[in-house]
Order: C-alpha cells, then sequence, then structure tokens
C-alpha cells in the first residue's frame, strides 16, 4: 500500500465519523477487490481499490434545493500498468480491474472528480433539475458496477400527469464517463476510455470517432404509464444530435396465479443514423495509411432489436427466462460510456452492444434466505448463451467478439446492528467461447480471445452507506 493510499484511507475514515451525523451529508465507503484470469498462456490482472463519495444537500427554501456530490477512487495494490500488455493479443491490457480507477490511464493510482453539482425545483408533482446529475433510464444510467458511476450534465424534468402517467426528459450536453478522470462534452465522451472497435464496412476498418465526432448533445424523451393492477407501458426516445436516433418500447405486466406471482414482458428499439453519423469521413486513411472510419455510425446504419421475458416468483426465490435478438438490418450501437443496455440478456460483466444478426437466452433464479433464518443474505444466478456472427465480419460484430456461454453466480449479505448500512457482495462471472476460435490461423487467435471469454472473474465489494 502507498503512502498517499494510506494518507486518503484515514482522512476518509475521519470524513465519514465527523460528517456521519452532520444534517444534509450523505455518503458511501467502498471497497472492491477484483482479479481477472484468463486462460493460459494469457495474463492474469487482479487490484483493490477504496473510495466513496460525500454527498451534500442544502436545506429545501420553498421547494428549491441544491447538492453537491465528491467522487473518489484509489488503488491499495495491483498490477495493472501501461507495460503490463499481453503480447499475444496486440498489446492490450486489463479490460476490468483498470476500469477500478482509471481505464484511460491504466498506470494512474487514483481518480477525483466532483460528480453531482446541481440546483432542483421541486413540487408534489413533478421536478426540474439543472447541473451535473446521476441519471436512471433505460441506456442512460448510472453504470454503477465499478468504483465511481456515470454522471451527466443538463437539464431534467418529471412530471405526474395523473391516473398512472408520467413523463420525463431533458437535454444532455456533457458526461463524466464511468472509469474515466474527468468530464467530457457528448461529442468527445465517445470512445473515451472505452474501446472502439471495428466500422460496418466490407474491409477491416478501425473506428476512430473518438475526438472526431461533432454534436450538440442529446435529446431524451419518455411517456410511461403504470395501471395499478401491475401493466407497465414505457415508451423512450433518445436523439443524439448528428449521430443516432433510437427509440425504445417495453410492455410489461404482472398476475397472481394461485401462490404464484407471474411476470412478463416484451421489448423493442430501432436505431438509425442521423446526419453525418457524427462524421462525414466514412472511411479516411491516418498518417500511417491504415484505414479509418471518424463517424460512429456509418451512412444509412440502422438496427432493430427485440426481447421478451417471462418470470414465476414462489414464496422467496424467482426463476426467469428472457430472449434478445438483433435482426441482420445492422449492428445496435449505443455508447457504453453512457451506461448498460436494458435487454432482458444482460448480465454483468459482458454487453451484446454492438453485435448484430444475432441472439442470446438467459435462465436465472433469485433466492433471499430470510426463510433458512439467515436474514439480509440473497443469491442472484444466471446461465446465458450468446449466439454472434463471425467475430471477424464486422459488418454485424464491431468488436469482434465470438459467440460464448456465460455463467454468473452473485451473492449479498446485508449486516444489520451495529453495522447497518454496510453490505457485502461476491461475483463470479466466467465466459466461454462458443465460437471455433482456433480455426483463426497463427498468434491472431488470441485477440479474439483476451478480453472477451476464457476468462473468469472474481468481484469482492464492500459498501457501507451511511
Amino acid at each position: 500500500m502507498t503512502q498517499p493510499t494510506v494518507r486518503f484511507s484515514v482522512i476518509l475514515l475521519g470524513a465519514v465519523v465527523v460528517l456521519h451525523a452532520a444534517e444534509g451529508v450523505s455518503g458511501q465507503l467502498r471497497l472492491f477487490s477484483m482479479a481477472e484470469e484468463n486462460q493460459d498462456p494469457l495474463l492474469d490482472y487482479h487490484g483493490t481499490a477504496v473510495g466513496g463519495k460525500l454527498l451534500y444537500q442544502t436545506p429545501d427554501w420553498n421547494g428549491v434545493y441544491g447538492a453537491v456530490g465528491f467522487y473518489t477512487t484509489h488503488f491499495v495494490t495491483d498490477n495493472v500498468s501501461t507495460q503490463r500488455t499481453e503480447a499475444l493479443a496486440s498489446g492490450r491490457g486489463s479490460r476490468y480491474v483498470v476500469g477500478l480507477v482509471d481505464s484511460v490511464d491504466p498506470d494512474a493510482n487514483s481518480v477525483t472528480n466532483i460528480g453531482e453539482a446541481y440546483l432542483r425545483l421541486q413540487s408534489a408533482d413533478g421536478s426540474v433539475s439543472i447541473g451535473r446529475m446521476k441519471l436512471e433510464t433505460p441506456f442512460i444510467n448510472a453504470q454503477d458496477g465499478r468504483m465511481i458511476p456515470t454522471f451527466e450534465q443538463g437539464i431534467w424534468g418529471t412530471k405526474e400527469i395523473g391516473n398512472g402517467w408520467q413523463v420525463q426528459g431533458g437535454y444532455i450536453n456533457g458526461f463524466w464517463n464511468r472509469n474515466t478522470p474527468e468530464w467530457k462534452s457528448v461529442e468527445d465522451s465517445l470512445g473515451y476510455g472505452y474501446e472502439m472497435g471495428y466500422a460496418s464496412l466490407d474491409n477491416t476498418v478501425k473506428s476512430d470517432y473518438y475526438g472526431n465526432t461533432v454534436s450538440r448533445g442529446v435529446v431524451v424523451a419518455n411517456v410511461r404509464y403504470q395501471h395499478p393492477g401491475g401493466f407497465r407501458a414505457d415508451v423512450w426516445d433518445y436523439y443524439v444530435d448528428n449521430i443516432f436516433n433510437l427509440g425504445y418500447v417495453e410492455l410489461s405486466g404482472r398476475q397472481k396465479i394461485g401462490k404464484v406471482d407471474i411476470g412478463a414482458g416484451v421489448q423493442l428499439f430501432h436505431q438509425y443514423e442521423v446526419g453525418e453519423g457524427g462524421n462525414g469521413e466514412d472511411n479516411v486513411a491516418d498518417a500511417t495509411d491504415q484505414q479509418k472510419a471518424k463517424s460512429y455510425f456509418q451512412q444509412g446504419e440502422k438496427s432493430t432489436t427485440y426481447g421478451a421475458k417471462l418470470t414465476a416468483r414462489y414464496a422467496d426465490s424467482v426463476i426467469g427466462l428472457a430472449y434478445n435478438a438483433t435482426t441482420d438490418q445492422g449492428r445496435f450501437l449505443f455508447p457504453r460510456e453512457w451506461g448498460k443496455e436494458p435487454l432482458y440478456t444482460f448480465q454483468k460483466r459482458e454487453r451484446s452492444e454492438g453485435s448484430g444478426n444475432c441472439e442470446a437466452w438467459l435462465a436465472t433464479v433469485e433466492h433471499d434466505f430470510s426463510a433458512q433464518g439467515v436474514q439480509g443474505f440473497a443469491l442472484m444466478a444466471g446461465y446465458g448463451e450468446y449466439r454472434k456472427s463471425d467475430p471477424r465480419e464486422w459488418r454485424y460484430n464491431k468488436y469482434g467478439t465470438p459467440g460464448y456461454a456465460q455463467w454468473n453466480v452473485d451473492l449479498f449479505y446485508r449486516f444489520a446492528g451495529p453495522l447497518k448500512g454496510l453490505r457485502a457482495e461476491y461475483l463470479m462471472a466466467r465466459k466461454v467461447a462458443r465460437a471455433e476460435t482456433s480455426q483463426i490461423p497463427g498468434p491472431a487467435e488470441y485477440n479474439f480471445v483476451f478480453r472477451k471469454n476464457g476468462m473468469t472473474l472474481h468481484n469482492f465489494i464492500l459498501t457501507y452507506d451511511f
């Protein structure tokens, strides 16, 4: 443990003790230990980080109040660096452990910034917020699976219309991407700290949209209807100026049959290029004569994705089955920098974004052990099959990811008594390729394995909220 990290830990612990009882102050302490085990002979990575947040909310003055949130993360120990990369996979480094602090700079030991700084006008049936905030929408969300979540800058409003109807939406002109050190405009947040993959062209053309896109921001709108009987309808639209538009519809409901609570849902979204897709140059040669694409969406690119799910709850257990597919129109694209996807087949530690002409199945089980006398202990587990097109067919496979199977086991424990506010989580995620990567000649085989499959991820998280 480095001396600066020791000092930080002591200072943060002291701040918690001093501010715990302070009016308007809340916060969180987090310890996150992760191990990224890759198949032999590829490198393994590990790291432990500590950090948290302090949030101050002003007193309410006639429905108007403000808040400021300070977020920080520090490596205690790790083996991630710009020097420790995998020669068998084109010099790439850690995908997961590096995200505990800074995906932009693997040599960084800490990140600290202001994540929230907003004014909010609150009324009985709605609110308007302006500034830097943490939003939760299907595609733009906190994706809080590391040390620091994703934040947005702009204006956001909500309104309860009555009789189960609600509208919300706003304008976003900046992001603090998860796992990165600083705020960026919408156009410069694309590709910042995240892999850009390949363009959907007939030949092998790398995407190079970071710093090359032009956009005035994101407009999001939502209409929701919630029936007291359990039926809900959600309609969303995401308009990313000069890049793309995405429309999303989800219908869900619940019905009690005897002692079993049955849930069902369907979802559909369609997206298409807007303006220049971010940049009018879809295919250009750089100084090294490599062909690169500066646009985020290529000319005429579009996609359609749909899915369905069914769940059954009995007592303290829930089982579920889900399906998603993206048609052969094109690849489902949405900046991973801005949030995790709402697909029913989503599992922690992987995404389906970037894929087209594909389908996925997911079976899940959840159980709360309170009935067995273990209060606060719960389990979630899932097994998914993700069938993708050829990893070298960039038209449908932006990141060159072969089809794979994934197992997740997620254990949770919430403490009580003197340790109330403390919760622990252990997540194991295992990914195994289903495609025949061995048929890819030479060392290039590992480019379709490293960071993508053939790995087991161990995550242990302690979180204390106050």
